[in-house]
């Protein structure tokens, strides 16, 4: 079990987390925390989160030989879209 301290941040309190705390907990920062207090127990609680790790499309089509997109008939304008 970790322990903390309530501290003064900015104008309010805040508790500061270990790394290892955040990762056991599945955590990142910037994650949104539900907070719940009953019988004076603080709990956190994840909302439901969704991280999108967008990858490098360069690496993604690194050695790809197929046809480019000009070339396959999907990147030519068809109708009035801005370009």
């Amino acid at each position: 079990m970790d322990t903390t301290i309530l501290d003064k941040w900015g104008n309010g309190q805040g508790v500061r987390l270990s790394k290892d705390t955040i990762k056991r907990a599945g955590l990142r920062v910037g994650d949104s925390l539900e907070i719940n207090v009953e019988n004076s127990v603080i709990t956190l609680v994840p909302t439901k989160r969704r991280h999108i790790d967008i990858p490098d499309y360069r690496q993604l089509f690194k050695g790809y030989a197929g046809p480019t997109p000009a070339e396959d008939g999907f990147a030519a304008p068809a109708g009035g879209e801005a370009i």
